[in-house]
């Protein structure tokens, strides 16, 4: 299995973090069809093909993300769109 670590910071105040997170568990969910798990601050989820974690604690957000076999050749492409998608969260807005 192939996989993508990310660690960024952010200045998120508690809540402006739990609007990001709950974002991020409808994006996942809806958006990708995985089936997410929330443990306070962390997302635990899975879809056909990959898997991972998003943790957000007071000054980072950390991730990560499996990718099964017909995924490897996308991982590229995968780690663009998910820098470009966590920045849009951690924007705050």
């Amino acid at each position: 299995m192939s996989a993508i670590y990310l660690s960024e910071s952010h200045h998120l105040d508690a809540d402006a973090r739990e609007r990001a997170l709950q974002a991020l568990h409808d994006y996942l969910s809806k958006n990708l069809r995985a089936n997410v798990i929330r443990h306070d601050a962390e997302l635990v989820f899975s879809g056909t093909g990959y898997s991972g974690t998003v943790s957000l604690d007071e000054e980072k957000v950390h991730g990560e993300l499996k990718l099964g076999l017909l995924m490897r050749p996308m991982k590229g492409t995968i780690t663009r769109e998910i820098k470009a998608v966590l920045a849009t969260y951690l924007e705050g807005n």
